[in-house]
């Protein structure tokens, strides 16, 4: 039941608050939508004027109704005639109860300061809305050109109905939304009757482009560019220069207006309708207008914005919830160069973006519902366009040392978690590595199959567990970096720069470097012993630890045992099927061989000596020339600079630990399946995916077993040909066949990705419930109402509408291809016939007549 709320005198019970309210930035109180217009406007955008009923006014209206809303619990999109009948009933029941008479009271008297007769547009914002994990784009209601504070509040009661549309509901249970917190603000803002409105991105969402803004417009309110059911101007321009790399102009047959019934449709003249609506002066100030938006948010915006004598208004703004992915081998060819072991990518890829996930939250920075880096024929590419979103982000804007210095206590404040996560961690590895050891320890040899794998599925969580924060690491010794770069360019100038930072940073204290002077250390008492430097120079490594050379050298051979075990969990390849450094320890030797084959020079303590001093005396030279009062800052971005170049080499150092137990544990199971005839070698275990080796076990049948083995040789062989091949840099980037000349439909692209199956035309919410699921949802438009059906669909084809409409934001979210603005659909298209649905390029092809 959720929490009973009433008026208190504390200021945060404000069940209004206008938009120049501090507090009206708050998404707990006034929602997403109505957060980001308080906070755009309090920023000096052109907002147009307006007020939040905050969400403590719907937790007064719900108050004591948590029965009726706990109905919500039992509804989904797999049914949707139930979820739009069990949503109407549930919406019937709260209609029911009255809006507390503390809301109305407040609202009458904010409207009665305001002229007479002024219109607004009344929305509703949901506290979980306009997230960067979610947009609810169209779920809950929006009611234009409202006159009068009776129907105004009539229609705020109509926006806290909509927080249980089934559309709203159906969105909630898909992205994993606590039904029990959702909250409902809405949003009172002065109406603006535009003579040009519409939708604008700052990237294109259909294939990622972030250097690329994408524009829908159409004349009269925005209602019919977001809504798809009108023909719309399509836009691309450089963001760069504003200005327009291609346009598609339509002939846009009506507008939507306002009137005294709140909105009406209008035919556009006829001169007008063949004429772009937007002036390429006007998309230049529009484009002008989303680039600061998106500077301010550091994230990639979608806005709605009006056009009304001139004057450019911006009506809403959210992130961008869906980022096409751009696969390339650039960050990862030197973390991943060769292919991966299924086995092994099915444990990274699900550890690594559950860290993302927590990091991202412990970082605040906005939720992000893709691939970070995915396998493709068992090499790793990484999302070029998440790692320039993310990874590049800046965490805060300054122009000079003042304006950064005037930013400090907000910062110290913002970002304490930088201070702590160092602290944080070091306390938790104790943990880690404790658990690790008892790992080691459990009796293999006594376990059966089920509770080898089991133990496997522990060692792989812990890691998990352990590895949450690491990413946050990672990012922040990147963004610490380029920070501190920046402040040295305000400081000694850009051409200083760059050397002052490499001699501040050239020293941190690192495992790797204290490796590689344990190496140097060996290499050293070999080179004293002519005889053992001659075995290391002249014999192959392999040979020395097989045929056990070392044994005669004791002194030398205890050292390199003690190398050994105090870092030979460090791997050779990135792949836990490969053997660490314990179990090829010729590896070790290979270095030292090209150590013993270079002139020695200094030792590293000397070189180490010698690089701290310069550090030092760079350091001083940079401080003589700060005022004394940005000292402590500096040597605070100086220290932790370090701190996370040093903390980040150590975190991979102690990850790689946990390939012991894991290779321990699969060993033991490979010998299991070799002894069942399943496997031909133990290790061979790792060419199975995580899913199949679970189906197996759970079943334990010597069906199941045998079809493991099965998999497992088909996807060993595919491994190694992959092996054998060189992989496509750029995912994709070959030219596509061109499609044949055989009447394929063509329209714009609206999401991308390609998918095929039975279409299914559905011209009203009549034919919902016969809507079969994996078809090909053909319609005129989509609405929101629809958005059940999306669930269902494997691509969706409409007759009108742009790739910023409704149905193209939902299908982006969703996944699933889709085509807007096929003229010819509906009438070239029936039930069951089969077409291939090419969201990328905006082509339907007919696959074949039924």
């Amino acid at each position: 039941m959720p929490p009973t709320h009433t008026r208190h005198p504390h200021a945060d019970m404000s069940l209004l608050l206008p938009f120049d309210d501090q507090r009206a930035t708050r998404v707990d109180l006034c929602g997403g939508k109505g957060a980001n217009l308080a906070l755009l406007t309090q920023n000096g955008f052109p907002v147009p004027a307006g007020m939040v009923v905050t969400t403590l006014a719907y937790q007064e209206f719900v108050s004591g109704l948590g029965e009726v809303l706990a109905q919500a619990a039992d509804l989904s999109a797999e049914d949707p005639v139930r979820l739009q009948q069990g949503s109407a009933r549930l919406r019937e029941e709260l209609s029911l109860a009255p809006l507390p008479e503390a809301v109305a009271a407040e609202v009458r008297e904010a409207l009665a300061a305001r002229p007479a007769g002024q219109a607004y547009s009344v929305r509703s914002s949901s506290n979980l809305e306009d997230l960067a994990s979610a947009a609810f784009a169209g779920q809950h209601d929006t009611f234009l050109n409202v006159i009068g504070p009776d129907e105004v509040l009539a229609k705020i009661k109509a926006c806290f109905l909509s927080l249980w549309h089934d559309r709203a509901i159906a969105y909630r249970r898909e992205h994993g939304f606590d039904h029990t917190h959702a909250s409902m603000a809405v949003v009172i803002q002065q109406m603006v009757p535009c003579d040009v409105a519409g939708v604008a991105f700052s990237i294109n969402p259909v294939n990622g482009d972030l250097g690329t803004i994408v524009v829908d417009a159409n004349y009269g309110l925005g209602e019919s560019v977001v809504s798809g059911e009108a023909e719309v101007d399509h836009f691309e321009l450089d963001k760069a220069t504003g200005t327009v790399k291609s346009r598609t102009v339509a002939t846009k047959s009506h507008m939507v207006v306002s009137s005294d019934q709140g909105t009406v449709d209008r035919v556009v003249d006829g001169a007008a309708a063949c004429c772009a609506c937007l002036s390429d002066a006007q998309l230049a100030e529009l484009a002008a207008l989303l680039v600061r938006v998106e500077r301010h948010y550091r994230f990639p915006q979608d806005i709605e914005w009006g056009l009304l004598g001139g004057t450019l208004h911006l009506l809403q703004s959210r992130p961008i919830t869906t980022i096409p992915p751009k696969w390339t081998r650039d960050e990862s060819a030197e973390r991943f160069p060769n292919v991966i072991t299924p086995l092994t990518w099915d444990f990274v890829d699900a550890g690594f973006h559950e860290s993302l996930h927590y990091s991202f939250r412990l970082m605040d920075y906005p939720a992000f519902r893709g691939k970070w880096f995915a396998s493709f024929g068992h090499y790793i590419y990484g999302n070029q366009n998440a790692v320039r979103l993310y990874a590049g982000r800046t965490p805060f804007h300054f122009t000079n040392l003042e304006d950064l210095l005037g930013q400090m206590p907000r910062l110290r404040e913002e970002y304490r978690w930088v201070q702590e996560l160092p602290v944080t961690w070091m306390r938790d590895l104790d943990g880690y590595l404790i658990r690790l050891g008892v790992f080691s320890m459990v009796p293999l040899q006594e376990m059966n199959e089920t509770a080898l794998w089991t133990h496997v599925k522990e060692v792989v969580a812990h890691g998990a567990t352990y590895f949450r924060p690491n990413i946050a690491i990672s990012i922040t010794q990147s963004v610490l970096c380029r920070l501190l770069l920046k402040l040295l360019a305000y400081v000694v100038g850009e051409q200083d720069a760059r050397p002052m930072f490499d001699t501040l940073m050239s020293w941190c204290e690192t495992k790797t470097g204290q490796i590689n002077r344990e190496l140097f250390e060996l290499a050293h008492r070999a080179q004293q012993k002519p005889t053992l430097a001659i075995l290391l120079k002249e014999v192959p490594s392999r040979e020395i630890i097989e045929d056990h050379l070392l044994e005669p050298f004791e002194e030398f051979n205890a050292q390199f045992e003690r190398f050994l075990e105090n870092h030979g969990h460090r791997e050779i390849d990135f792949d836990a099927y490969q053997p660490p450094w314990r179990e090829a320890p010729w590896v070790v030797l290979d270095n030292l061989k090209i150590i013993l084959a270079s002139p020695m020079h200094a030792a590293p303590v000397k070189k180490e000596r010698e690089i701290k001093v310069a550090a030092q005396q760079a350091e001083f030279r940079l401080f003589s020339k700060l005022p004394q009062e940005a000292h402590y800052f500096f040597s605070e971005i100086l220290r932790l600079a370090r701190a996370y170049t040093s903390l980040d080499d150590l975190e991979h150092y102690q990850t790689t630990r946990l390939n012991q137990p894991l290779r321990m544990g699969l060993r033991a199971l490979g010998d299991r399946l070799v002894a069942r005839g399943v496997l031909e070698e133990p290790m061979d275990i790792f060419y199975a995916h995580e899913a199949q080796i679970e189906t197996a076990v759970h079943a334990g049948s010597g069906t199941a077993w045998r079809l493991l083995g099965e998999q497992v040789r088909d996807q060993k062989a595919a491994c190694m040909a992959d092996a054998a091949r060189e992989p496509e840099w750029n995912l994709g980037e070959s030219a596509p066949e061109p499609l044949e000349d055989s009447g394929d439909m063509t329209g714009l692209a609206g999401s991308p990705g390609e998918s095929e199956g039975e279409v299914f035309r559905v011209l009203s919410a009549d034919d919902f419930a016969k809507f079969p699921k994996g078809a090909v949802l053909v319609a005129h438009t989509t609405s929101p109402t629809w958005t059940p059906l999306f669930y269902l669909a494997s691509a969706v084809i409409t007759a009108s509408g742009g790739p910023l409409s409704h149905g193209a934001v939902t299908a982006r979210e969703m996944g699933i291809p889709a085509v807007m603005a096929v003229r010819e659909c509906l009438s070239r298209l029936t039930n069951g016939q089969r077409v291939r649905v090419d969201g990328s390029r905006g082509r339907v092809r007919l696959v074949q007549e039924t």
